[in-house]
């Protein structure tokens, strides 16, 4: 019951022991301003250290400090104590005769005074925490996690300390004088439980009283008077009472490793690696650090960075007592024992084969050297064998290598995946080369339509045929069909047609397009999720009504609109940079070729026709590009962006298309994504039009009445029947476009909708927006 309160106490109070520790290093920046009091009782500052915020401030070596926070330089607490300046918002500082203020109070995070401490602390606690809830019965892992507390705080400790901290300063000096007393206290209890061995531990109650009596003088860090003077002197005696503690630490290791080295091997090799792991822990540590700062009075490397070696020591040792990898020797002698047995048949027939050739010179020592001999060799060649197949792979197995490779790069490819159609670049050109077919195919086939990208050679028409053709009957053809998924709603295959080499594939080559297949399959299946799923949220966003409870899933229709805009987007720019500079390059290519070469007058009118037709293409290309991303709303505005569009559409519509815009200018003060919008409304009503009106005449008109913009279209078309329009499915996703997008937008934009219509009635609706609506969140 003791113990229990006894260890909740303690647990409390290094819990509030690290709240105050990271409170003082992330309240107050590190300054590294250190003083000197000359005889006259001035501070001047003497050294900036680096790492410091110092460095940012407008402070120079030799200034003398005149103020610190608005009093007198003589009377704040780190100065009096500590001989530098920290914890402290502003300086007053003299230079030529001249009074400068400084800021104290810029703060720049430093990895190394911020961070590190923070991190090494996090670290070490939490292999404390590890270790202690697995310890069991082992007392070893229980002083292990003691001591990696102790490192953690001394960690934490630093970045208090450094800014001045007497609770910092004090927990570093107390805990550096402990540190290597509570590494020889664990090595004992190591090695009474790991290799019943048991040592005199009575030696060790002195040591901890002499760090006990040493730890006691720090209480003058409480006493601003005593405290600089105690400060000077404890620097001097704890680096080498920490060298001593370490000294003892390799002493004892080399006590136990001398006494016992010839009783049990395990022992020796544990030994062994414990040597090895102090040597990486602490050499870096005292030579770099200690032993330089004792000499010089300035370490090589700072402590900070040298001190991260030092988890290497009880890293270690959480590693033997928790995984107990040292002792798990049995796998590795079970190995060697099969592998030399296995080795001993074809060593023992090789030697009965020398002996019957040489039996006439062939001595037993001759034949028994050559037993030996093969079977050490055949055994390291067994051993290694794995090893040295995987290192030799690509020379061995040259063809598995390709293709183990070719599945990595795959996989990998897979993962950027975002269409069906961006499956030719990364998986079908793969496929292709790889098995070394002359072309391949993946078939995406749904009840109604059909989807299908090609690489290399291989007929459209004959991948798609045999596809359709998978689900009836099997035909004979010189293209292979894979079926890669079935499903209720689509069934996808990979056809590929016949090896260049009119081969059979192998069956490394069949395994692996087997596992390409299932690769496949997970990823036509996702594709199909999800977009299934982005039908299904296009459908909601454009059936939420405009009633102040949906006011809460405005973020769904801006999302939803927003998605739209980039793929469109993502669309045009794909179109530009690929399609039409193909197209520009084609066209200089036939008027070049019509410039160099004597064509006859036929042959000079075909060649003009069909760079007019290429001429034609781009043009509808640029229209489409226009149509998915309009640059020009940006550029000239929303009105003339609409009269131009009206003015394109007029020459290509089957019917009479007018458009007036009245003292709408008002408009062209909205932001980009409400013109956005409004030009989508305006496009979606045209290709409404031209897709279902058939009508003669269609006529749009915007004005401006009461703040309010008003939309006005009208056609004389066959009309529908707007209450079987509003219980119809609605379907989404192909062209994205439609009257209930429409509508979504405009409730989107806060405006409202009316549509008066009738089946051979025309239509008729009127759409008013805010003029002065505030910008789309």
């Amino acid at each position: 019951m003791k113990k229990q309160v006894f260890f909740r106490l303690s647990i409390s109070l290094l819990v509030v022991v690290q709240i105050w520790l990271t409170y003082v290093t992330f309240s107050h920046p590190y300054l590294g301003v250190l003083v000197t009091e000359n005889s006259r009782g001035e501070w001047i500052i003497g050294k900036l250290e680096q790492g410091s915020t110092s460095l940012l401030m407008n402070l120079q070596v030799g200034d003398r400090l005149i103020e610190v926070d608005g009093r007198p330089a003589a009377e704040h607490g780190t100065i009096r104590k500590w001989k530098a300046v920290e914890q402290a918002e502003s300086l007053v500082v003299e230079r030529n005769g001249q009074l400068l203020p400084v800021d104290a109070g810029h703060r720049k995070v430093y990895v190394g005074t911020d961070f590190y401490p923070v991190i090494g602390e996090a670290l070490c606690l939490s292999l404390a925490i590890v270790l202690y809830r697995k310890a069991g019965n082992s007392s070893s892992a229980r002083y292990l996690s003691l001591v990696f507390v102790n490192i953690g705080v001394i960690f934490a400790s630093f970045g208090a300390s450094v800014r001045g901290d007497t609770l910092g300063k004090f927990l570093i000096y107390s805990l550096m004088l402990l540190l290597p007393i509570v590494f020889l206290h664990f090595l004992v209890v190591f090695m009474k439980e790991k290799g019943q061995i048991q040592f005199p531990s009575n030696y060790l109650r002195y040591l901890y009283f002499i760090v006990g009596v040493l730890v006691c003088p720090a209480l003058c860090y409480l006493v601003p008077d005593l405290t600089g003077y105690f400060y000077q002197l404890s620097s001097q005696f704890i680096i080498p009472f920490f060298l001593f503690g370490m000294l003892l630490n390799f002493s004892f290791l080399a006590y136990v490793f001398f006494k016992f080295r010839k009783q049990a091997s395990y022992l020796t090799t544990i030994i062994k690696t414990v040597w090895w792991a102090l040597a990486v822990s602490f050499v870096p540590f005292i030579f770099l650090s200690f032993v330089p700062k004792l000499l010089q009075s300035e370490p090589v490397v700072i402590p900070l960075y040298t001190s991260w070696f030092v988890l290497v020591f009880p890293i270690s040792f959480a590693y033997l007592i928790m995984s107990k990898q040292l002792y798990d020797i049995d796998l590795v002698v079970r190995r060697v024992v099969f592998t030399t047995v296995i080795a001993a048949v074809p060593s023992a027939l090789l030697t009965g084969i020398i002996a019957m050739i040489f039996s006439e010179t062939a001595s037993a020592s001759h034949l028994l050297f050559s037993f030996m001999f093969t079977l050490i060799l055949l055994s390291f060649v067994i051993y290694s064998l794995e090893y040295f197949a995987t290192k030799l792979q690509p020379i061995m197995f040259p063809r598995k290598y390709h293709l183990q490779n070719a599945l990595k790069k795959i996989a990998v490819d897979l993962q950027s995946i975002s269409s069906f159609r961006e499956l030719k670049e990364i998986v079908l050109v793969d496929i292709v080369n790889t098995l070394e077919v002359f072309g391949a195919a993946i078939v995406f086939q749904y009840n109604d339509r059909m989807e299908t990208v090609l690489a290399g050679d291989i007929s459209l028409e004959e991948a798609e045929s045999l596809a359709a053709e998978a689900a009836e009957s099997e035909t004979e053809s010189v293209l292979t069909r894979l079926d890669i998924i079935r499903h209720e709603e689509y069934a996808s295959y990979l056809i590929l047609t016949r090896k260049k080499t009119n081969t059979f594939l192998g069956m490394e080559e069949v395994q692996w397009l087997n596992l390409i297949i299932s690769y496949l399959a997970v990823s036509l299946e996702n594709m199909h999720l999800i977009g299934k799923l982005h039908l299904r949220l296009q459908s909601l966003a454009a059936r939420l009504p405009n009633e102040q409870a949906s006011q809460d899933f405005i973020w769904f229709r801006k999302l939803m609109f927003e998605l739209q805009e980039a793929e469109r987007k993502r669309i045009a720019t794909d179109i530009h940079d690929t399609t039409l500079q193909d197209l520009f390059f084609l066209k200089k290519r036939f008027s070049s070729l019509m410039d160099t070469t004597n064509f006859s007058e036929e042959d000079q009118e075909t060649m003009s026709n069909i760079i007019d037709y290429v001429e034609i293409i781009n043009t509808n290309l640029r229209q489409s590009c226009f149509e998915l991303h309009p640059h020009l709303l940006y550029e000239i505005g929303l009105l003339r962006t609409i009269q131009k569009v009206f003015e394109q559409e007029a020459a290509f519509c089957p019917f009479q298309l007018e458009f007036h815009a009245i003292g709408a200018e008002e408009a062209e003060a909205w932001d980009l994504d409400r013109k956005r919008h409004f030009f989508r409304i305006i496009q979606e009503l045209l290709n409404n039009a031209k897709k279902h009106s058939q009508a003669t005449k269609v006529s749009m008109k915007i004005t401006i009445e009461d703040d309010m913009l008003l939309l006005f279209y009208e056609d004389d078309g066959v009309g529908f029947n707007l209450h079987k329009a509003r219980d119809a499915e609605l379907e989404i996703g192909t062209s994205g476009i439609g009257m209930e997008q429409m509508k979504s937008r405009v409730l989107y934009m806060d405006g409202q909708v009316d549509v008066r219509t009738s089946r051979g009635k025309g239509l008729q609706i009127w759409i008013s927006l805010p003029i002065k609506g505030a910008v789309l969140a």
